[in-house]
């Protein structure tokens, strides 16, 4: 009998202690991702190849590729009165919902170590962004953004230009570019800071080289207080309008 009480007891702890114990851990469902074609270059479609881009910026990119390939003009006038034009800076921040951004390719835009891996100039990042844009506007108003300038010489405000580009040319306040983006190459132009795409051709005017002046110079490390740039180099830019050449300068990153 005494037996019988001590399985009896021993069987009533192990039902109790099962009680207690926790469920044992659902397996976890991985839902299957279909591989499609864009997902060699981003996972989400329309987002350039290593770029932090969400759904929104995708899209967006994905319309510009499309329209301007495909469809016609008006289309494409359409598209840039909407959305805008895709338009390269910099800025501080790693991921924004209105900006493409990459890590910028300058090594001199990270906080820099020595080769034991200490940080021997503990910088902010910077990186390279990708907006679409109607107005320069909005990247001078906004405090994390660095936008690429140019310089004229005798003039004191300095021009927000695209990343790593110099204007074809100049007719009075507009300047006009060629720029590329995804594989699509467009023609814009930035006058009084509003960029608009341009349909017409190109002129051909020569650029050419020219040393900066100290005028230019001094202005010039002014303007680079953040160091954006490494150094800076000048053109000489035609104006259609005044029939000549002007003095430009031009921050080099890398």
């Amino acid at each position: 009998m005494k037996n019988y009480y001590k399985v009896l007891l021993v069987a009533t702890i192990s039902h109790f202690s099962l009680a207690l114990s926790p469920p044992p851990p659902q397996a976890q469902v991985i839902e299957e991702v279909k591989f499609e074609p864009h997902m060699v270059e981003h996972l989400i479609k329309g987002c350039p190849e290593n770029s932090e881009c969400n759904s929104q910026m995708g899209k967006v990119s994905e319309d510009f590729k499309q329209t301007f390939l495909k469809d016609s003009l008006i289309k494409k006038k359409e598209f840039a009165n909407k959305y805008g034009l895709p338009f390269t800076f910099w800025t501080t921040l790693p991921k924004d919902k209105n900006t493409i951004t990459y890590q910028s390719k300058c090594s001199f835009h990270h906080p820099q170590k020595d080769k034991f891996g200490k940080i021997v100039n503990d910088r902010q990042p910077i990186y390279e962004g990708i907006r679409f844009l109607k107005s320069t506007k909005e990247l001078s108003n906004n405090q994390d953004i660095l936008p690429n300038i140019m310089l004229r010489q005798g003039q004191d405000k300095p021009t927000i230009i695209p990343r790593h580009s110099i204007p074809f040319y100049t007719n009075g306040a507009a300047i006009y570019f060629q720029q590329e983006y995804r594989g699509v190459d467009f023609k814009f132009k930035i006058e009084n800071e509003k960029v608009s795409l341009f349909t017409d051709k190109l002129q051909n005017y020569e650029i050419q080289s020219g040393a900066c002046s100290e005028e230019l110079l001094t202005k010039f490390k002014e303007i680079n207080s953040q160091k954006l740039y490494q150094s800076a180099y000048c053109k000489l830019i035609y104006d259609a309008k005044a029939k000549k050449y002007f003095r430009y300068i031009f921050g080099w990153s890398c």
